[in-house]
C-alpha cells in the first residue's frame, strides 16, 4: 500500500512532526512510504527524512500555490502512483482535493486540518465548501476539532475521525536535567517555567509575559520560551518593558525541544486557540505538570487539577495564580507530573496513534 504525504511546510512545528513519524514508522512490510512533498521550501523534518531514505520533494510555494504547483504535484503522483495521498495542514488540504480528479491517477485522499478552522477567512471557507468533497476521510486530532468541523462547518460526521496525536514515552538520559539547567545558569532551587511554540497570536506569549510580570515576588521563578515567529520584536520589547530581562527568556527555535523539556519544573501553554498540541503531550510525557489555556483539545488532555491547571485563556491574573500555586508546591508537581505521564501513557501513546492511522488508511484502500 503505498503512501504519499502531502504538507504545506517540513519546518518544526506539531504536524511536520506528525508526518515524520508516520512516514518513518508504519509497518514497511504493509506500507510503502512513496515519498513527502512540502509546498514550502524543504525544512527541517524534509532533511530528517532524506537522512531515512525518503524521497522529499517542494513545490516552491512562496504564498499560495498556483497552477504551476497543481501541475508540478499531478507529475509527482502520476510518477509515484500512490493509493493513499495524507494531506496535512489547510493548502496542502485544498491542492490536493484540487488535484485529485485532475492526476489521472486513482488514490485516497485522507486529509488532517490539524487545528479548528474558527479563524479562517470567508473566502478560504469557501474554497473548503467547495473543495471538500474529494475527501475520502478528514482525521481531526481532537474531539474538539471534530465537533467544529461537523458542528459548525457542516462536514458529514462519517467523513471525519478523530485520532489523538500520539507521544513516544521515553526515560531521560542521567544527567540530561543537570547539564541543561547548567546551561541556563540555574542552581536546584530555582523553578523553571517553559512554553513551546511559534510566537504568533495563536500561542498567547504575550500574556505569559503579563503573568510572569505578576510574580515578580518569587525570586527563583524563571521562564524560557523556545520558538520563533512574527511577534518576538513585540515580545522582547515587553519584557524589557516589565523589567524581565533577568526572568524570561526567548531562546529561539530550537531542534532539541525535547531534551529540553528535562531542564524544566513546570510547562506552560498560555494560547488562545489550539488543536492537540504535541508539545503538551510531550511535556507530560516528561513528568511536567501544565498550566494550560482551557481551549479545545487542550481540555481533553490536561485534566484540571490532576494533571495540571487549566486557566481561560487571555486572562494573565489567573495564570500567574496557577503558576504560583506549582511554583511554591514541589509536591504537588510531582503528584501531577506523574499523573500526567500515566494519563500520556493510557490516552495519547504513539504507538496507539501509529495503529490507528494504519487502521484508518486499510479501511479507506478497503472501499469501493
Amino acid at each position: 500500500m503505498r503512501v504519499l504525504f502531502v504538507s504545506t511546510s517540513t519546518t518544526i512545528g506539531g504536524a511536520e512532526k506528525t508526518l515524520f513519524s508516520l512516514a518513518t514508522r508504519l509497518e514497511p512490510k504493509e506500507f510503502e512510504v512513496a515519498g513527502a512533498v512540502s509546498l514550502k521550501p524543504l525544512g527541517f523534518y524534509a532533511d530528517r527524512l532524506a537522512e531515512r531514505g525518503i524521497k522529499t520533494h517542494s513545490l516552491g510555494v512562496q504564498r499560495w500555490p498556483l497552477f504551476a504547483h497543481t501541475r508540478a504535484l499531478a507529475g509527482i503522483i502520476r510518477r509515484e502512483k500512490p493509493d493513499i495521498i495524507h494531506a496535512l495542514m489547510y493548502q496542502a488540504m485544498q491542492l490536493c482535493r484540487f488535484v485529485k480528479p485532475r492526476a489521472g491517477v486513482r488514490f485516497k485522499l485522507i486529509s488532517s486540518p490539524r487545528v479548528s478552522y474558527r479563524t479562517r477567512s470567508f473566502w478560504t471557507l469557501a474554497v473548503d465548501r467547495m473543495l471538500r468533497g474529494a475527501d475520502d476521510l478528514l482525521i481531526s486530532e481532537s474531539d474538539a476539532s471534530r465537533d467544529f468541523l461537523v458542528g459548525r462547518l457542516g462536514y458529514a460526521a462519517d467523513k471525519v475521525r478523530t485520532i489523538y496525536n500520539g507521544i513516544d514515552i521515553a526515560e531521560q538520559p542521567a544527567g540530561e536535567r543537570d547539564s541543561k539547567r547548567r546551561e541556563l545558569g540555574l542552581g536546584a532551587e530555582d523553578v523553571l517555567i517553559g512554553a513551546i511554540g511559534r510566537l504568533d497570536e495563536q500561542k498567547g506569549h504575550a500574556y505569559l509575559v503579563e503573568a510572569m510580570s505578576r510574580m515578580r515576588n518569587l525570586s527563583r521563578a524563571h521562564c524560557v520560551i523556545m520558538g520563533d515567529g512574527p511577534l518576538r520584536g513585540k515580545l522582547e520589547a515587553r519584557i524589557r518593558r516589565l523589567g524581565l530581562k533577568n526572568s524570561v527568556r526567548l531562546l529561539g527555535e530550537v531542534d532539541d525541544a525535547s531534551s529540553r523539556l528535562s531542564a524544566l519544573d513546570i510547562f506552560v501553554l498560555p494560547s488562545l486557540w489550539e488543536g492537540l498540541p504535541n508539545a503538551l503531550l510531550e511535556a507530560m510525557a516528561h513528568g511536567l505538570p501544565a498550566a494550560a489555556s482551557s481551549v479545545d483539545g487542550v481540555c481533553e488532555a490536561v485534566e484540571d487539577g490532576v494533571t495540571g491547571f487549566l486557566v481561560p485563556p487571555k486572562d494573565p491574573d489567573a495564570l500567574a495564580g496557577a503558576l504560583s500555586k506549582l511554583i511554591a508546591d514541589a509536591q504537588t508537581r510531582r503528584r501531577m507530573g506523574a499523573a500526567g505521564r500515566a494519563r500520556v501513557a493510557e490516552r495519547f501513546s504513539f504507538s496507539r496513534m501509529l495503529a490507528s492511522y494504519e487502521a484508518a488508511y486499510r479501511e479507506v484502500v478497503s472501499r469501493p
